[in-house]
């Protein structure tokens, strides 16, 4: 059975629309992702103890590598770049 939601709001009906349009989506589509998104419990990170067998195994192999590129990495290493850029942030 197919329920309304009314808007009542003519900013989120404009925001709803606008953004549908430029997605090339419903605007149901649009409201309902955007309402997932703000739901903290549907894009809650599991726990390791949450998940399943299988990607708490596939977890631990991507964390050893994560350790043996730590180990084996070049302990002076920086993510300094500003040598690349001018005074002003552009390229040089």
């Amino acid at each position: 059975m197919t329920r309304q939601l009314n808007i009542r709001s003519d900013k989120a009906l404009v925001a709803a629309r606008g953004m549908a349009h430029r997605l090339n989506e419903s605007t149901t589509r649009v409201v309902l992702d955007a309402l997932r998104r703000l739901d903290r419990k549907t894009e809650r990170i599991p726990t390791y103890e949450e998940l399943s067998k299988r990607d708490r195994l596939f977890a631990d192999r991507l964390l050893a590598l994560a350790r043996a590129g730590r180990s084996e990495g070049d302990p002076s290493a920086s993510s300094e770049h500003d040598y690349l850029y001018d005074e002003d942030g552009a390229p040089k």
